[in-house]
């Protein structure tokens, strides 16, 4: 919060109003007296008042819930240090530097811990290496490979591809020549970092302790001007004021030693830490700051929506506007996917109904398009057999630009559609599978609809005469054999076809296959192409050894092998085809083609992030030609945006296919222009808005529903009974703002907000006993059970009072009950999952949710276990007891936690916990906070060891602590009484 001694207690008001919307009221009505005050400080469970006039500060009990972002939900929500640090993926916006090291997502201090000796490409140490180089007359054989990659990381910080280029000649040239074999390790760490960051691997921010005086150490008379540009550089000053003011214009007038006590002063240099992981090794790469150069260059990248994770102080001080939740559930952003080169079958039979529309903004898309490419009218650049051309490779180069045209167009039409009807639809980003990264830089408005139309026309016909070889033929092959260098010109790229091949297994086998198959195969047999999703990768197999990898890839039992297309020496995303890049660079010079700052942002398809400057989409198009497709992680990139809805721009279906196979979790359409999908889109949109401006109005006021409401709700109910697209949107619209409310105790809304959730609720629960289609609607539902005392168990029923669409209320009653009448967390030794299982599932568990490697890392130390490396049984050892009661009641522990915090609404009403075994039964007493986990581990460890009862049973039974929730003994009591639990412990234990 900001000091409060200047200001009115009319701007306090409206300041906390503000930043907390949700829990303005509650934090004034826990402050009082505002006008004594001095500062507030949000924590997560408190409020901590420091008077103005210099008195003992106050702590009050507050709930943090209360100012919940972003629809109802956190990314991760984290006690740190007794504080809370809210955390969410942030992406550099629109007129933010792009930069490879800008942290994707948040940790916090000891998640990761680094590995010794990493730089930061760019940074003084990476520069001292290389100018150790460039110094010694002995290495002159490497000196222009290194002084050419020191200008790229300069420029770059090690995201240009020129980094790793020169960084691996060099490397080969000093292991050829034998030279200084520890210098070269340095630089070939280097290069492994630099392809790290060009192969996809995402860094990661944490916040980890690093003491000053190890930042501070060897620090000179020489760094007192370094020391002087930190603490004058805009940028960074602009970060570090929040918590420490500096003086920009008196800094140049400091003596060294006063330098040097404001460095000591500054908590930043002791908290910054940056990993990258890329889901196969992560944490196995980590960059440090190595001073104070390193860390200013780390404070540059970060957004300046997160600078308050940067310090104990800022993180105390929580200076963080929290938006409305209502307002974040607004519709109408949409992320768009065109298809690529695969989908061109599919574009065939297209017609002139788009064309035909009679849109002016379609029309124009086909008639710019038409005149770059040398055509009279615009439906010559329809895929009619009329309009193709005689030879092979014009005929690609026409078909490309069609494609194009046709997506561009599509896109156009729905923006006009969308407009002309009043409807809120906007793009948040593009993106495109391979080639359709090119349609989406012209959506986008990084190029122009001629430019992108020339790039699509050369781009296949480029690939393919590189590949093979061609230089003759008419004009249009010479013109394209013009750009290859003269180097391959004529000489094929790819002399022989190769398969295209889908292996697809689980992630961890996938990864063991993929090392084995680096390890047998050169790159020039077996090529990596596309990481297609977590659980499949797509590679090029030379025909001539086919059958040998077929026998190869038989010791892999687990890994599925499917052909995706026939044979073929078009190779996009191979690095053999790099030639064919520098072509397609020359190409884009001769014809004075112009990238732009996009207007939307470009998803990146060869590495996720996304492409904001005009020099990041040229690249992201060039990067088609020789780079790995990324689709894992530029489909990770999409749902990170949040986006209402993703649409394919195009037929075939090929995009959605693959948003699928990556387990997005979003509203997903195909758009082809057809009536009925317009129809759809549209009226989905105009009801989610519709839907999120009348809950603003009642959460503001209104005591009860009118016919109004009711009617708004039918048309919900009958439109998500449409298509499966529309109940995703409707029901996630209204889910978000539902979640948010199980989430906060306190109810500030209208009584009719209320109602209106509360009839959406009861009636998407009981949807079998209603006829939502004929404008049915569920006012109440009551659970109830009549206890008569008779022989078995009386049956559950549910009492409900239905509206139909002529307003008359009637009340059935119904059997059909699929809700509990209790819920209940079991836990138990979970007999069917072996030790090797648990260990696998519980790595995958930590790499995909940070908070529960947060939460694990914290009992492991608690333990006095240094890593999780006692997963790991080396050969076939079997574990051993202190392993087994590690693994097993952490995992349980860390799952069960995840859970809550993923899943907020199971947790809304009362629950149990339950164990059945003595596994099971430590879990539940350790989940209910009856004991502690160390405590849990310690007594299961003694159980498997056969001790019997001792005094670690003793120690534990005494210090047992009331639980936070029931707990249902093995024999199915509720127990709440401590001397219950321990009664019940004992027996489970000794029995």
């Amino acid at each position: 919060m900001k000091r409060l001694e200047e200001m009115p207690e009319q701007d306090v008001v409206a300041s906390l109003r503000r930043a907390y919307p949700r829990g303005h009221a509650a934090i004034l009505k826990a402050a009082g007296d505002v006008s004594g005050l001095g500062d507030i400080e949000v924590h997560a469970g408190r409020l901590r008042l420091v008077p103005r006039d210099g008195g003992p500060a106050r702590d009050v009990p507050f709930d943090i819930a209360d100012i919940t972002p972003r629809g109802g939900t956190f990314d991760l929500l984290l006690d740190h240090d007794r504080q809370t640090v809210l955390t969410e993926a942030v992406h550099p916006g629109q007129g933010e530097e792009a930069d490879p090291l800008r942290p994707w997502y948040h940790l916090v201090e000891g998640a990761v811990e680094p590995a010794a000796g990493a730089q930061v490409l760019g940074s003084r140490r990476t520069r001292e290496v290389l100018d150790q180089v460039l110094g010694r007359p002995g290495l002159s054989v490497v000196h222009a490979p290194v002084r050419a990659a020191a200008r790229a990381a300069e420029r770059s910080r090690g995201s240009d591809p020129a980094v790793l280029r020169h960084l691996r000649q060099a490397v080969w040239e000093l292991r050829r020549c034998d030279l200084d074999p520890a210098l070269t390790a340095e630089l070939a760490g280097l290069a492994e970092l630099a392809h790290r960051l060009r192969g996809g691997a995402r860094p990661v921010l944490a916040l980890r302790r690093v003491p000053r005086a190890t930042i501070l150490a060897g620090l000179g008379r020489d760094d007192a001007e370094s020391l002087r540009r930190v603490f004058t550089d805009p940028v960074v000053l602009a970060r570090l004021n929040p918590a420490h003011a500096i003086d920009a214009a008196a800094v140049p007038g400091l003596a060294r030693d006063d330098l040097l006590r404001l460095a000591g002063e500054l908590r930043e240099y002791e908290f910054l830490a940056v990993f990258l992981t890329d889901g196969k090794r992560p944490g196995a790469t980590s960059l440090v700051p190595a001073g104070l150069d390193d860390t200013a260059q780390l404070v540059r990248s970060l957004s300046r929506s997160s600078a308050f994770l940067f310090t104990r102080e800022q993180a105390r001080r929580m200076d963080l506007a929290v938006p409305e939740y209502l307002p974040q559930t607004q519709s109408g952003r949409m992320a768009g996917f065109f298809p690529g080169l695969g989908s061109r079958a599919a574009h065939r039979d297209l017609g002139r109904t788009l064309l035909d529309a009679g849109l002016e903004e379609v029309s124009a898309v086909y008639a710019e398009a038409a005149r770059a490419l040398g055509l009279d009218r615009p439906e010559q650049l329809l895929p009619e057999p009329e309009n193709l051309p005689a030879s092979r490779m014009a005929r690609q180069g026409f078909l490309g630009a069609a494609m194009l045209a046709h997506g561009l167009a599509l896109d156009a039409c729905l923006r006009a559609q969308a407009a002309r009807e009043g409807v809120p639809l906007r793009f948040a980003a593009y993106t495109g599978e391979s080639f359709g990264i090119i349609t989406a830089a012209v959506a986008g408005g990084a190029l122009s609809v001629a430019d992108g139309a020339r790039i699509a026309r050369a781009f296949t016909p480029l690939l393919l005469q590189a590949a093979e070889g061609i230089t003759d033929g008419g004009a249009f092959e010479r013109d394209i054999a013009s750009f290859l260098p003269e180097a391959v010109r004529g000489r094929p790229l790819v002399p022989e076809p190769h398969h295209v091949l889908g292996l697809a297994a689980d992630p961890e086998h996938l990864g063991a296959l993929l090392d084995d198959i680096e390890a047998v195969y050169p790159r020039a047999d077996v090529e990596v192409h596309k990481t297609y999703s977590p659980r499949q990768v797509n590679v090029y197999v030379r025909a001539g050894v086919r059958e040998s990898f077929d026998v190869f890839v038989r010791k892999f039992p687990s890994v599925r092998v499917e052909e995706l297309k026939p044979p073929t020496t078009f190779l996009a995303h191979a690095r053999r085809m790099r030639p064919a890049r520098e072509a397609l660079e020359s190409f884009l010079d001769a014809h004075g083609i112009e990238f732009r700052r996009p207007r939307v942002p470009i998803v990146s398809n060869s590495g996720g992030g996304l492409l904001t400057t005009a020099a990041e989409v040229r690249a992201g198009v060039l990067a088609i030609t020789d780079e790995v497709m990324a689709s894992r992680e530029t489909v990770q990139t999409l749902a990170d945006l949040r986006p209402d809805l993703i649409v394919e721009l195009g037929p075939g279906g090929r995009s959605l296919r693959l948003l699928a196979d990556n387990d997005v979790d979003l509203p997903l359409l195909a758009w082809t222009g057809a009536p009925e999908e317009a129809d759809l889109l549209l009226a989905t949109a105009r009801l989610v808005h519709e839907v999120v401006a009348e809950l603003e109005k009642l959460y503001s006021t209104g005591d009860r529903l009118t016919e109004r409401h009711h009617d708004l709700l039918r048309e919900l109910f009958r439109l998500a009974g449409r298509a499966e697209f529309a109940e995703r949107s409707l029901v996630r619209t209204v889910g978000r703002v539902i979640t948010n409310e199980m989430l906060h105790p306190h109810r500030d809304g209208a009584p009719a907000f209320y109602r209106f959730l509360e009839v959406f609720q009861h009636t998407r629960q009981h949807l079998g006993e209603v006829d939502a289609g004929a404008g049915e609607l569920v006012l109440h539902a009551r659970m109830k059970k009549d206890m008569t005392g008779g022989a078995g168990a009386a049956p559950v029923y549910a009492e409900l009072t239905v509206v139909d669409a002529a307003g008359a209320v009637t009340d059935r009653r119904t059997t059909d009950v699929p809700q509990p009448e209790a819920l209940v967390f079991h836990f138990d030794r979970l007999a069917g999952v072996g030790f090797a299982d648990l260990a696998r599932q519980t790595r995958t568990l930590l790499d995909g949710q940070p908070l529960a490697r947060q939460i694990y890392d914290h009992e492991l130390g608690r333990l006095g276990i240094e890593d999780d490396s006692f997963l790991t049984v080396p050969g076939a050892a079997a574990p051993t007891p202190d392993q087994l009661a590690v693994a097993y009641v952490l995992y349980q522990y860390v799952l069960f936690h995840v859970l809550r915090l993923h899943r907020p609404a199971i947790f809304a009403h009362d629950f149990y916990v339950e164990g059945s075994d003595p596994m099971g039964w430590l879990v539940a007493l350790a989940v209910a906070d009856a004991v502690a986990v160390p405590d849990a581990v310690a007594l299961y460890r003694s159980y498997l060891r056969g001790e019997g009862p001792g005094p670690d049973l003793d120690r534990v039974l005494t210090g047992l602590r009331r639980p936070g929730r029931p707990v249902i003994s093995p024999d199915g009591v509720p127990l709440q009484s401590t001397k219950d639990l321990e009664a019940a412990t004992r027996d489970v234990l000794t029995r």
